[in-house]
């Protein structure tokens, strides 16, 4: 399940991380087509509601996968759909970003986490297809973990207590936007 959501995804290269709209609108079967007040897709029979739908991105003004992908999102998902933490220039932003690398092994931007209903689903280096954001979410759901893209797809499984160690730390960095008050000393 989780390679055929990476294979959906398509992922494009993302840039390095060294510094150097719209409503999304929708039908209950396509998450292409055009606005209904519904605002859920149906992922083999789950319904995944659209403005239950956050991304959290690290990235850099510079980076065009970044700037491609800061314009992408609220165009498909609402301009409230998006929290963008840029790295350039800022401390605080780099030294979380580093401890996201520590933690995935990500190494580039953007850098994405994806939530749903507040529970963090999935991570992402690099552009991917947004529209395939309710599948992906499906997939962490079926598989009861968070989903990490990093050149491969994983699984942090939800039963496994290092796993939930580290996607609560994922969680601080992205959502709470900051340091885990007990780190992970090795990423995944």
């Amino acid at each position: 399940m989780v390679l055929i959501v990476a294979l959906l995804i398509g992922f494009a290269a993302g840039c390095i991380s060294t510094p150097s709209g719209g409503t999304h609108t929708t039908s209950t079967t396509s998450t292409t087509s055009k606005a209904q007040p519904t605002n859920y897709v149906v992922v083999n029979g789950t319904k995944i509601y659209l403005n239950e739908i956050h991304f959290y991105m690290y990235g850099l003004k510079t980076c065009p996968h970044c700037r491609h992908m800061h314009e992408w999102i609220p165009k498909e998902y609402g301009n409230s759909s998006l929290t963008y933490y840029e790295l350039l220039n800022n401390e605080t932003n780099m030294k979380l970003f580093a401890q996201i690398s520590k933690l995935t092994g990500i190494n580039g931007v953007p850098a994405i986490a994806i939530t749903y209903n507040g529970s963090l689903m999935a991570i992402m280096e690099g552009e991917f297809n947004v529209t395939a954001t309710p599948q992906i979410i499906h997939a962490a759901m079926v598989n009861n973990g968070t989903l990490l893209f990093v050149g491969r797809a994983y699984i942090l499984p939800h039963k496994d207590p290092k796993a939930q160690k580290a996607i609560k730390e994922l969680y601080d960095l992205f959502v709470k936007h900051e340091m885990p008050t007990n780190t992970t000393s090795q990423g995944g």
